[in-house]
């Protein structure tokens, strides 16, 4: 015999009695425990590209985020971090105040420098300060501090780092001459989620931006902006023939970097106007064997540590004593 199914116990107005109501509320509860904040899957964002300079021009920077699942865009409160290479928090670079208009697997998000929007004419998703460390450092796409700590994924770690944050693959080291990248080019297909295995091989590789080949940046609207310089395309091509050194800034205005790609820096010298020698490292007359890369620092002053005066300065390296102009300005 079937027996009529229960009905739950009702008031003379229509609503479920109390102890009802209770038998209800733990999986209300549950369900409101489950349902996760609009923020807690950011890190189906990843960086995929960064620039640290343009030209020299250090404040000149921008990260660029792609979503790898719709309805990233809940970005509130989340932020651009900047770390040194022992992994030490060096300042936040800017946080998203809401969230973007698009939220399409695929779309990519901007971070940049108001320089780096003036420069290339595009409006950033994100405004942020200049700092992110130049050739060695760790940039970081990160939750609010009240959310649990940062997904791998979104730290990239580049240069010769000792601490690379949470065992990500540190990517080649990068500087502010002329249009370099570091580029996404590996993605751990059909596992969005966090955290990636990034340390199962390097996913960023540096690349120049030429006029043939820019480097392209995306903010979430679609608009786009091609990153390269004329300057940095032949100074390529005469480093890759003749083996020319990266000596950047170029002017000098505190200090600068003086880099043999693959040839360690034996000697090196720096010389007036009137030919004489201002400072030196190494050994006269040796270049070195291949293995490098090597740099040296210099800032502006002589062998005895004095300040040089604004003017053409040349730089000499190894034992051909091949001459390079370096202007610095005082």
């Amino acid at each position: 015999m079937l027996r009529p199914r229960s009905r739950p116990a009702r008031s003379r107005f229509g609503f479920a009695r109390p102890d009802s109501a209770l038998r209800l509320l733990p999986l209300a509860l549950a369900l409101g425990l489950w349902a996760p904040p609009a923020s807690a899957t950011f890190h189906r964002n990843e960086i995929t590209k960064l620039l640290v300079g343009f030209d020299g021009n250090t404040n000149v920077q921008a990260v660029e985020l792609k979503m790898l699942t719709d309805g990233e865009n809940h970005v509130r409160g989340l932020r651009i971090d900047a770390y040194d290479g022992d992994a030490v928090l060096l300042a936040s670079l800017g946080t998203f105040n809401d969230s973007l208009p698009f939220g399409i697997a695929g779309r990519f998000f901007l971070c940049a420098t108001s320089s780096f929007a003036t420069q290339f004419g595009i409006t950033p998703d994100l405004v942020i300060t200049p700092g992110i460390p130049v050739q060695d450092g760790q940039v970081a796409f990160e939750q609010n501090p009240i959310l649990p700590a940062p997904c791998l994924v979104n730290s990239l770690p580049y240069g010769n780092v000792t601490t690379p944050m949470g065992s990500a693959s540190v990517a080649p080291p990068l500087q502010a001459v002329g249009a370099r990248a570091l580029i996404r080019v590996i993605d751990l297909a059909g596992s969005p989620s966090c955290p990636l295995a990034e340390d199962a091989g390097h996913t960023f590789h540096e690349t120049w931006g030429t006029s043939a080949k820019p480097v392209v940046f995306k903010n979430n609207r679609g608009d786009s902006v091609s990153v390269f310089s004329t300057t940095t395309a032949v100074d390529a091509d005469i480093r890759d023939a003749l083996g020319r050194p990266r000596i950047y800034p170029n002017p000098v205005f505190s200090s600068a970097t003086i880099e043999w790609p693959g040839v360690p820096l034996s000697h090196v010298a720096i010389y007036n106007v009137r030919g004489q020698r201002v400072r030196e490292w190494g050994s006269a007359g040796a270049r070195g064997a291949t293995g490098g890369p090597a740099q040296i620092r210099w800032d502006g002053t002589d062998e005895n540590r004095r300040r040089l005066p604004s003017g053409l300065y040349f730089i000499r390296i190894g034992a051909t004593a091949r001459q390079f102009p370096v202007v610095l300005l005082r």
